[in-house]
């Protein structure tokens, strides 16, 4: 009894083994979109001009206003009459007291396009919010995608460090059973031993890559960076393919661009409702003592109802270099919005090269793999045999390793060129998995 006990208690202060988390490529996108601050704040941003646009249409339905005031008045006026032969009469006009409450409602008829023109100019900067929000979410989702196939190299490289390894062990272990057996001299003992030391710090290395290769994928995504993944996609192999150049339309950069151009195309038109009057209908109602009948101390009210015409002039110009700045401003944006389309071409035709060269270096790393893993099949069986030395069976599994890395590189080289190929032209397959 006395033994469960202990075993007991040392299982409580033991730490919890937390499973490590399977995670495929989609999975790992949502949770990154879950978890952006970035893409949090476009989202706000992209929110609050929505509700611009709601707030500039409220512009055309009518204005209601209320005002009530009650003040004394220390000194107020008389008017005196005084007839031959009477008494002068003298009467106040208003009282010390007065309270005063006025409504209003107001309705624009005519603005020469100035609430129109706030609408669209609302509804170009909400095509831009949204545009910028979607920029966001693609830049996040290939950061991710980059973040997830650098820890599956790292896995993979890991994965070789300890294939390494195992090698090393059996070229030192064949050493020694050879140096027992006189078919080897101490050379070949101390080559072997070495190649084994190098090849567990090798995977020590290769570890310590692969877990800050993990927190960084930690980071993006969110989680406790206690926390470990497993990847459970596997990446699928290159193949040749015909690449497109031509950047899609709907990439949010061209959409961006293009918004930006129409805000200022709005914000010139809204320049020549300067020249016209507002033309607005009036009503409204007031109650209060004295009011209008200044003469008496009663509460009285009436009502008003009537237009109202506004039409304001600078005789400086200042309404025509309005427009000129922005007439300019459109241009410029304009300008901008051509070299964005050619940046964007740019860099959608230098993806597709990358994307090619990755291919290439792909097919060669397998070439180079496969003859790698002959020329290790055939020297350990040499070195078994006594006419291969350990040194260069050393060196021949050194080359196994370095293309066994290689490949593995060479594949994730492709898939993370291909995310940028992706990006370069407004892909919808960035969103999607492996």
């Amino acid at each position: 009894m006395t033994m469960r006990y202990v075993i007991a208690i040392c299982l409580l202060f033991l730490p919890a083994v937390t499973p490590a988390r399977d995670l495929t490529l989609t999975q790992a996108l949502d949770l990154a979109e879950a978890h952006s601050f970035a893409l949090k704040k476009s989202q706000a941003a992209s929110d609050a001009a929505k509700s611009g646009v709601d707030a500039a249409k409220a512009d055309r339905l009518p204005t209601f206003s209320a005002s009530a005031s009650a003040n004394y008045i220390s000194y107020v006026p008389s008017l005196t009459i005084a007839l031959p032969g009477l008494p002068p009469i003298s009467r106040s006009v208003g009282t010390h007291d007065n309270y005063q409450t006025d409504l209003r409602l107001s309705l624009p008829l005519y603005t020469g396009g100035k609430i129109s023109g706030g609408i669209a100019l609302a509804d170009a900067n909400r095509e831009l919010s949204d545009a910028l929000l979607s920029a966001s979410r693609d830049q996040l989702d290939y950061l991710t995608r980059v973040e997830y196939f650098t820890l599956y190299r790292s896995d993979r490289q890991l994965e070789v460090a300890k294939a390494s390894l195992t090698r090393a062990e059996t070229i030192n272990k064949d050493a020694n059973s050879l140096y027992a057996a006189g078919a080897a001299d101490s050379v070949s003992l101390l080559d072997a031993s070495l190649a084994l030391t190098r090849a567990t710090f090798a995977v020590k290395q290769a570890e310590t890559a692969r877990r800050a290769s993990e927190l960084r994928l930690l980071t993006y995504l969110g989680l406790e960076p206690t926390e470990t993944v497993n990847l459970t996609d596997s990446l699928s192999l290159p193949s040749e393919d015909s690449w497109s150049t031509t950047v899609d339309s709907t990439k949010p950069e061209l959409k961006a661009a293009a918004a930006a151009l129409e805000i200022t195309r709005r914000r010139y038109n809204l320049t020549r409702s300067d020249y016209f009057p507002t033309l607005a209908a009036i009503g409204g109602y007031s109650y209060g003592m004295p009011n209008l009948d200044r003469f008496n101390n009663t509460w009285n009210d009436y009502f008003t109802i009537g237009a109202s015409l506004t039409w304001t002039f600078n005789l400086g110009g200042k309404v025509g270099m309005n427009r000129q700045t922005a007439r300019y401003n459109m241009q410029a944006a304009s300008y901008d919005r051509d070299q964005t389309a050619e940046n964007l071409g740019r860099e959608a035709r230098l993806a597709v090269e990358q994307l090619k060269l990755a291919n290439q270096r792909y097919a060669s790393a397998l070439e180079e793999y496969k003859i790698a893993s002959d020329n290790y099949r055939l020297a350990s069986a040499q070195h078994r045999d006594g006419t291969l030395t350990s040194n260069r069976l050393v060196t021949i599994e050194a080359d196994l390793t370095s293309a066994q890395a290689s490949l593995s590189s060479a594949l994730v080289d492709f898939h993370i060129a291909q995310s940028a190929y992706y990006y370069a032209i407004g892909s919808p397959n960035l969103r999607k998995g492996n």
